[in-house]
């Protein structure tokens, strides 16, 4: 394969492999014997040149469709499709063969013929079923884009999302919101709506058990917060026309609402009370077979615009005459938007007296004669109050991620408007509480603090089996809560990778990991193998790491080799110089003989999928590389075996059906960027949400997580831990380093940014070892001080912490990037009367490329001609601060400088 070719995520129908030959074609990746390629729901066709052989076609889909892609079978070529995570069942669309060349088509200017349904001012039938009342389904319409339906769609979800999960679609396919908002956002959309269109478009006439079963399996992994997004598509950047729209659905032995009871069905089947879904703006087809669904709570998005007003009455009565609602369905609602208080108020007045009068016209139409009227009541018009939200400025132009635009909307208070609606649909809820006992002395606390802060220090204590559930954490198991892991996990030396791989491996398995991280909903499950492990564990954790992989390996009839015996298999690849093929097969072959498989380099393909056929899985771990690619900066072998792993390696899994095989591959991220030069950071972005960072927030959560977990704070417990945002969780931290540091009434920085900015080097990265060496440092300082008694660190202890974690940081560093080691290490051996700050580049001997590689890893700053060092490395290298350090001061003035919040 071309290597500018990716191989296809998903193939789950037809319309993907359409999609996909479509893409190569249009890359010149069509080999010169295919001709034609006509996909259709049960097979697909293809025109080939007279003397083209069958190994030729195999050759080349597996090539560019993925190494598992084709049919076992010997009789018939197909084509593997996804059935979802670890099923059995295997769905093929066969293949057959066209000899000759193909007829000449004559090309022209358009995307593809349209079907469209006719007689659309006849009155529909009522639906025959009534929808299973526990699930409520809202559309929201609006008669022209640019109204806000998208934003108050999200508000609407967020409202109902604070007592009930919500699945939350894009239905418009033709110019989608909410989809950019969540890829914007960095989540991968393994599923969307167009394929779940598809998937009902080519299921049995009546029945969307497929469909909802393959869709239930991808969408947990799609969830923010208590919302499951199911975007319009997955290839945003693909702006053709949808090939399977919602009147595609439309068959003669269906029910004309056969979406809707699908929908019902898919949210019942991810554990959404609610669905809500935004749709095509106008009179389109997009939005039709919805819209016409009496059962629907249908909520209509206006502005007062006398163009927007209309199209909203006309909608209105069509819908009146056509699908009038009957006593039991819900009554429309009316959202208006952008108006001023002042200004528009005849503008307002007047529009919400013509849509209540469309309302009421529309309860009061004619019927046809063999309806029975009493059934197809609409509320009056007098029910129905209209929310008005108001003109605000800050909602014009909005941020691109889902995040900004959520806090945008909260701000704006959206959501409060949905309050009434929200609370009339019907949930049920429940919450458990937990509560902790707690020592009450304070010196007790404050050395409990000091000795457990002092073990989780370092990640080779095997004794420590408490983990905060960071974003990260919960990233990862909210992605693949119904598929196995395939993925990196990066981050800087300290950061928490053999922390986070030891927590993983005692958990023993993917669901009891996703408990400790208190993520619900994870259906896969899966043992967890730790293959390769860093060289620094300690005896106790060795021991633990041994056991669990002997177990696993007992398991499927033979022992494992050694770590040792595994390492020795990558460092021999190194010395023999392996092709991109063989190290993978290396990598396989290390993966396979962890769970004592007897596979070797030739032979571990098949012994893998064989071990996958028999439904047996495993995640595999793997850390500690740097242990064994010392030299990757200089050498080319131990780059190319690391890229391969992070490359060939997991897209070979990736290919295998159901992905019953996960890897989650822990590296440093200077590796990364040694080993994939060109596209280290296209690779670094595709995982960027695994990634192990600390932001302010998770930062201070650690530091109250730590005292927490020491039993050093009063009634708080883990979960109001990981729920705590903003002032409350700033709040929470008063009991552990005070408001500020010194009294509450002195003239000190507060204490939470004091740390912050202590801790944080100037691109405001922090991390997990400084955080927790800092916190086991300030709290053995403060035992015994009896000067404040309303916190467990007090200032004088937590200033003297600084200098241990900074000489930590100076070697960690170092070790991860020996040239900034080196330029450190000059620094450091400075004269005294030249470590003064700020200072001018001349004094200190730093060249041009010192400075920019200093500063481009945020150890330096440059306040006009002089530069700073950050506390965290100050402290380490001996510099004096002129006067009192500016550690607020300047940090504020990096922030602002770098536009960094």
């Amino acid at each position: 394969m071309n290597a500018d070719l990716t191989l296809p995520a998903r193939i789950y129908t037809w319309v993907d492999v359409e999609t996909r030959m479509l893409w190569l074609l249009g890359r010149g990746a069509w080999p010169e014997w295919l001709k034609e390629c006509d996909a259709y729901w049960d097979s697909v066709e293809l025109t080939v040149a007279d003397a083209t052989s069958t190994s030729d076609i195999v050759m080349w889909f597996t090539e560019n469709f993925g190494p598992n892609s084709m049919s076992d079978s010997e009789n018939e070529l197909g084509l593997i499709l996804e059935a979802g995570p670890r099923s059995l069942e295997t769905r093929i669309l066969p293949i057959s063969l066209v000899y000759g060349d193909s007829h000449e088509v004559r090309r022209e200017p358009r995307w593809r013929e349209r079907r469209v349904v006719a007689d659309m001012a006849r009155p529909m039938s009522p639906p025959e079923v009534h929808l299973d009342t526990s699930i409520n389904v809202i559309a929201l319409h609006s008669y022209k884009g640019g109204v806000g339906r998208t934003l108050h769609g999200i508000a609407l979800a967020l409202s109902v999302a604070e007592s009930q999960k919500v699945l939350l679609v894009d239905g418009d396919l033709e110019a989608p919101g909410i989809s950019w908002l969540y890829a914007n956002e960095g989540k991968r959309t393994d599923f969307a709506y167009e394929d779940f269109l598809a998937l009902l478009h080519g299921s049995a006439e009546s029945y969307p058990d497929d469909a909802v079963r393959i869709a239930s399996s991808y969408l947990p992994n799609q969830t923010l917060g208590n919302i499951v997004v199911m975007p319009a598509r997955r290839d945003l950047h693909r702006i053709t026309p949808p090939r399977i729209e919602p009147v595609d659905l439309l068959t003669p032995t269906r029910s004309p609402y056969f979406l809707t009871e699908s929908l019902v069905s898919l949210a019942q089947a991810v554990g959404a009370r609610t669905v809500v879904i935004d749709l095509r703006a106008g009179m389109s087809e997009l939005s039709a077979s919805l819209l016409l669904d009496p059962r629907i709570q249908r909520v209509f998005v206006t502005t007062v615009s006398s163009q927007s007003i209309e199209g909203t009455v006309d909608t209105i009565k069509v819908l009146g005459q056509r699908a009038p609602g009957g006593s039991d369905d819900p009554s429309p609602q009316l959202v208006l938007t952008q108006y001023r208080s002042q200004g528009h108020e005849e503008l307002l007045t007047s529009a919400v007296a013509r849509l209540r009068n469309a309302l009421g016209d529309a309860a009061t139409s004619k019927k046809p004669e063999d309806f029975q009227e009493e059934n197809y009541e609409v509320a009056s018009a007098g029910d129905l109050s209209p929310i008005l939200s108001e003109f605000q400025e800050p909602l014009l132009g909005l941020p691109a991620a889902w995040s900004s635009v959520v806090d945008r909307v909260r701000e704006a208070g959206l959501p409060r408007l949905f309050s009434e609606l929200a609370s009339d649909l019907r949930f049920a809820a429940a919450e458990a509480t937990s509560s902790k006992i707690f020592p009450t002395s304070l010196t007790s606390k404050r050395q409990a603090l000091a000795e457990f802060a002092s073990k989780l220090a370092f990640a080779e204590n095997a004794e420590v089996q408490h983990l905060l559930p960071t974003k990260s954490l919960r990233s990862l198991l909210e992605s693949h809560r119904t598929e196995s892991p395939i993925c990196v996990v990066s981050g800087a030396k300290g950061a928490g990778k053999t922390f986070t791989q030891l927590q993983m491996t005692f958990r023993r398995t993917w669901k009891a990991y996703a408990e400790a991280v208190h993520v619900e909903g994870v259906a896969f499950d899966s043992g967890l193998v730790p293959v390769l492990v860093s060289s620094s564990l300690g005896k106790d954790a060795e021991k633990m790491v041994d056991l669990i992989r002997h177990e696993s390996s007992a398991e499927i009839g033979e022992f494992a080799p050694t770590r040792l015996e595994l390492k020795e298999l990558i460092s021999e690849g190194v010395d023999q110089g392996l092709s991109d093929k063989q190290w993978r097969l290396r990598w396989l072959c290390c993966l396979a003989k962890s769970i004592g498989l007897n596979a070797h380099d030739d032979t571990v393909e098949s012994v893998l999928r064989d071990f996958s056929k028999s439904g047996q899985t495993r995640i595999f771990l793997i850390d500690g590389l740097e242990d064994i690619l010392q030299e990757i900066a200089v050498n080319e072998e131990q780059q190319k075996a690391l890229r391969v792993l992070l490359t060939d390696c997991l897209d070979w899994l990736r290919s295998m059906p159901g992905r019953p095989l996960g890897l989650i591959v822990f590296v440093r991220r200077d590796l990364i960027q040694s080993a994939v030069r060109q596209n280290s950071a296209q690779l670094l972005a595709l995982y960027r949400d695994y990634d192990l960072v600390w932001d302010p927030d998770e930062a201070t959560r650690l530091a109250l997580w730590v005292a927490s977990g020491a039993n050093a704070l009063n009634e708080l417990n883990e979960q109001q831990i990981v729920d705590a945002q903003g002032p409350e969780l700033v709040q929470y931290l008063h009991d552990v380093w005070g408001e500020k540091m010194g009294t509450t009434n002195s003239r000190q920085a507060r204490s939470r940014g004091w740390f912050l900015a202590a801790l944080s080097d100037f691109n405001r990265q922090i991390q997990a070892r400084d955080i927790v060496t800092f916190v086991a440092e300030a709290a053995r300082d403060s035992i015994s001080d009896v000067r404040y008694v309303d916190r467990l660190l007090v200032p004088s202890a937590m200033r003297s912490a600084l200098p241990v974690c900074s000489l930590q940081k100076i070697q960690a560093i170092g070790e991860e990037t020996p040239r900034i080691g080196k330029t450190l290490t000059a620094l450091k051996n400075l004269p005294a009367y030249k470590k003064q700050l700020p200072f001018a580049q001349e004094d200190v001997q730093l060249s041009k490329d010192d400075v920019e590689l200093l500063s481009a890893n945020g150890i330096l700053f440059r306040e006009d001609d002089v530069f700073w060092i950050p506390e965290i490395f100050r402290h380490g290298l001996g510099f004096k601060a002129t006067g009192r350090p500016r550690v607020l001061a300047i940090a504020d003035l990096v922030r602002k400088r770098n536009n960094l919040s």
